[in-house]
């Protein structure tokens, strides 16, 4: 059995590697993952040996609460910390100035009152804050320390130091050293810190949230003609939902009546309106901008492709990347070795200075400086942020590992047939070679298409739908088209004896040709047109460096005429399926690292053998299902976005790594009075604002993820380039070239035009074959490129 908890009460990496620990270690468990950030514990178990709620009685049994997932208390967790914080500093401020104003020369009560008057405000927060004790004494008991244990062991060892100095001062009169305020200070600090991180770590997980707010609690639905409104909860598979302007669309399914223009921004990350019409598929999460359709509901709940969307980021966001079971082996032994720390530095400090107070200072400093937090949470934040990110845009990192993996890219494997081009034969030229008005044409090829099924007969009824005539003895010719009588005339429609400048002409494309009484009439070029990003998606990858290379099983003259127009200089043609995979390994025997490109279904032996599998989702889920990365939209262009998004994740994980082992590795042995003898030491407050600040710098930074804008990838050149033109006689040809240029870089293209020669000057990325190849099929020549 596969169970899924929501956990609260963890503060750090121990926290999580405890609950681990723990858990695995009873008999039925086979598999246990806890995520801090998400707060949640994935496990494994055979329910015949131990029960759920054997599990649930460990995990509190540690300390820590345990719900079943999606029961959140995050809210009330923020204000509780809030509460605590406040109340907290208020009894603070008055422990402060006992503590201090007789270095301030300030009036204060006398030594014996003055020293119980702390120790009660003292005691007090430490009742206010009693949870870092609860919690690091349990984890204690059960052999895993964790912060919490490390900043109450420093709190109370401060808070006992000054009761015992305080009651020897009672008996013997003697001047004593308190560490009151430093023993409150701590763990106001820490809640503060926490707090604030809590906050922060919120942040990390606001796409994700932001999608699910989409799913209204109820919607209409149409029963005996009448419109109903229920819970979304209620929906089953066959009802008609409807919606309106304003709506969310909450089921997948195929519109039966109405017609609208809806928003698929939050399922493909494109901002362009669809229009949808009756027998038009739509999918749950997107919202319906204006118009009024009904939806037969194909799949309701979490079969929805929305909701697999939500479910597969929040498994993805709690999954470790390979890096992070490196640190939390480290986290692991993290506590336990700076408790060694303290207790040395205290014992060392004794003997050299045979003053206990200084000895304790350096000691409690130790303890408290440390910070554990920082190390547990460079990785997974910096994960979920990326995660959150990337789904805004249309792209879905299946688990941390490939979000990891997609920076490594230098090679991409792509599909052709819907990858790179739409997927759908679509009419791209039209001839009329008689004197009959088109209508008519149109209305007989019709009459023609009708009864037929095969691609090539859809494309021309698309094309040409309307009104059409009569058709009499109707003969289908396999392989070759259509023939009948329509008014006592003999027509052909399709392949028959089609005239070889046609052919020559329409190179790559099919061509169907309409015929009376054997005389041609009009011709038809069909063919799969190039997806309107194509050649911007493969131009931002070329420019990062990566080797792109089309996979096709379509014959070579086709495959040369698609690789042109997207601006792919390597190609293999007519592929089958598993030809595709041994492509893929040969390229990964020359040494690179591969991803492969497809639809999800054909070329899945390819996807799963490549370094990286990347599926076209095209509002699909079959893709959703497997894979590493899905683009969700089926939009290639997202895939320059996810390598950089993948390679920002990692700069910024290596870099809260850094910071986090630095900020120890420094931290720790100046807190022990490594640098005393220059007169550099910690004091325990200074000690527990920098354990904070090190924490909310590690989830502030990964926050820059977000910063993130794809508008701006590859627009990180100032290189100048100036390319003579001729041909250019007017604005009309200046706007062909300009055309001609906005796929092939991401720059700001000047022109001018004087007797025939243009001058273009382009300020950014510039492919140059690209360009040269797109100003020549636009009708010009390139004289000089410089």
């Amino acid at each position: 059995m596969n169970k899924k908890f929501s956990i609260y009460g963890m503060s750090c990496s121990a926290c999580s590697n405890g609950i681990e620990k723990a858990v695995s270690k009873l008999n039925g468990v086979s598999n246990v993952q806890v995520s801090l950030l998400s707060k949640s514990m994935n496990v494994i178990f055979d329910q015949n040996i131990v029960s759920t709620e054997v599990i649930v009685a460990t995990v509190e049994k540690l300390g820590y609460t345990i719900l079943e997932y999606g029961e959140s208390q995050t809210d009330n967790l923020v204000k509780k910390m809030k509460e605590r914080f406040v109340l907290s500093l208020i009894i603070l401020i008055p422990l402060m100035y006992l503590s201090m104003a007789k270095m301030l020369s300030l009036p204060v009560f006398e030594s014996k009152i003055n020293y119980i008057l702390q120790a009660i405000l003292a005691l007090a927060i430490i009742i206010i804050n009693r949870k870092f004790y609860i919690n690091g004494f349990k984890a204690v008991i059960n052999l895993s320390p964790n912060m919490d244990t490390r900043v109450g062991l420093g709190s109370a060892s401060a808070y006992v130091y000054s009761i015992i100095e305080t009651i020897l001062l009672f008996s013997t009169g003697h001047s004593a050293h308190v560490f009151y305020e430093a023993s409150a200070m701590v763990l106001v600090l820490v809640t503060l810190g926490k707090w604030l991180e809590e906050i922060s770590k919120r942040r990390t997980s606001r796409e994700i949230e932001k999608l699910q707010s989409y799913i209204p609690k109820t919607v209409v639905v149409l029963r005996n003609d009448k419109e109903y409104t229920i819970l979304t909860s209620q929906l089953n598979e066959g009802d008609v939902v409807v919606f309106k302007a304003g709506d969310y669309i909450v089921v997948d399914g195929m519109v039966v009546k109405g017609n609208a223009t809806i928003d698929k921004s939050a399922i493909t990350g494109e901002s362009l309106p669809e229009e949808v019409v009756e027998n038009s598929n739509v999918t749950s999460g997107c919202i319906v901008k204006n118009g009024y359709i009904q939806v037969l509901a194909n799949k309701v709940g979490m079969q929805t492709l929305f909701s697999k969307i939500i479910t597969a980021v929040q498994t993805a966001g709690s999954s470790k990347a390979p890096i992070q079971r490196f640190v939390d082996k480290v986290a692991r032994w993290f506590v336990p070795i700076v408790t060694a720390i303290s207790v040395f530095t205290f014992v060392l400090w004794l003997i050299i200075l045979k003053d206990v107070y200084k000895s304790f200072n350096f000691a409690i400093s130790v303890l408290v400086v440390s910070c554990p937090c920082a190390l547990g949470l460079a990785t997974p934040v910096a994960v979920m942020t990326a995660m959150g990110k990337s789904v805004s845009l249309g792209i879905l990192f299946k688990d941390a590992q490939a979000l990891q993996k997609a920076k490594k890219i230098n090679c991409v494997l792509l599909d052709k047939t819907s990858t790179l081009t739409q997927g759908n034969l679509t009419v791209t030229d039209y001839k009329n070679f008689s004197e009959t008005a088109d209508e008519e044409i149109f209305s007989i090829c019709y009459a023609l298409e009708e009864k037929s099924n095969h691609p090539l007969s859809q494309a021309i009824l698309e094309f040409t739908k309307g009104t059409h005539h009569l058709v009499e003895d109707y003969d289908y010719v396999i392989g070759k088209g259509i023939k009948g009588y329509i008014n006592g005339q003999k027509y052909t429609l399709g392949s028959f004896n089609i005239p070889q400048d046609l052919l020559e002409e329409y190179s790559g494309k099919s061509v169907i040709v309409l015929t009376k009484q054997n005389v041609l009439i009009c011709a038809f070029a069909v063919s799969d047109t190039v997806k309107a990003n194509s050649k911007k998606a493969i131009t931002q990858l070329n420019s990062m460096g990566i080797k792109t290379v089309m996979l096709t099983g379509d014959n070579y003259t086709i495959a040369q005429k698609i690789a042109n127009q997207v601006g792919i200089k390597e190609f293999k043609a007519q592929v089958l399926p598993e030809d595709k995979l041994n492509e893929v390994i040969n390229y990964q025997k020359q040494g690179y690292f591969t991803a492969m490109v497809g639809d999800g279904i054909n070329d899945s032996p390819a996807i799963k053998g490549a370094d990286l599998g990347i599926a076209m989702g095209n509002g699909t889920d079959i893709a959703i299902d497997s894979c590493d990365v899905v683009l969700v939209g089926g939009n290639v262009e997202n895939l320059s976005h996810a390598v950089a998004i993948s390679k920002k994740a990692d700069k910024i994980i290596k870099g809260n790594l850094f910071w986090a082992l630095f900020y120890n590795v420094l931290a720790i042995p100046i807190s022990a009075g490594a640098l005393s003898f220059i007169g550099i030491t910690l004091t325990p407050i200074i000690c527990s604002v920098a354990m904070c600040l090190s924490s909310i710098f590690v989830v502030t930074n990964a926050l820059r993820i977000n910063n993130y804008n794809k508008n701006k990838v590859n627009q990180i050149s100032n290189k100048k380039t100036t390319i003579i033109v001729d041909g250019m006689m007017c604005k009309h040809c200046e706007q062909k070239v300009k055309q001609a240029l906005e796929d092939c870089q991401t720059g700001i293209v000047v022109l001018s035009q004087n007797h025939n020669i243009g001058i273009v000057k382009v300020k950014g990325n510039l492919d140059y074959e690209l360009a040269k190849t797109s100003i020549e099929q636009a009708g010009f020549k390139i004289i000089k490129i410089k």
